[in-house]
């Protein structure tokens, strides 16, 4: 339910430093740097996205059901600070197929595109092998 009102809130709260803190600090170690409206573009998607806890709860049951051909790039990235998959309880790399790259970006949180949209980029690029 508070999820389904903090669209109503958040435009106001936001403004202030302890909201954005209570909303993104868990999230990102640099979430001082994000814009009001980067939080609440982010509070806002999580209240109305309709399929996010339907498919976070799918995920939890399974992972793939075929093998991924090697010929299919992966690439996953995680932050260092990533507080809402830990390192400890949910890096699981055995879970995935043995082809992946498997990245840690420093000063990074749960959200690697907040934290170094450039880096981001940078290897979503090098995964489709786009020259840059």
């Amino acid at each position: 339910m508070l999820s389904a009102s903090v669209w109503i809130v958040s435009p106001m709260l936001l403004h202030f430093e302890w909201a954005r803190k209570a909303g993104f600090a868990n999230v990102s170690p640099r979430w001082r740097e994000f814009s009001y409206e980067t939080c609440l573009d982010a509070t806002n998607a999580m209240a109305t996205a309709s399929g996010y806890y339907p498919a976070w709860d799918a995920l939890l049951k399974k992972r793939f059901e075929n093998q991924i051909s090697p010929t299919i790039p992966i690439t996953i990235i995680f932050g260092d600070s990533d507080k809402t998959l830990p390192a400890s309880t949910s890096q699981e790399r055995s879970l995935v197929p043995s082809h992946a790259r498997w990245l840690t970006f420093a000063q990074c949180g749960h959200a690697p595109m907040w934290d170094h949209p450039q880096l981001v980029v940078n290897e979503i690029l090098a995964t489709a092998g786009i020259a840059q």
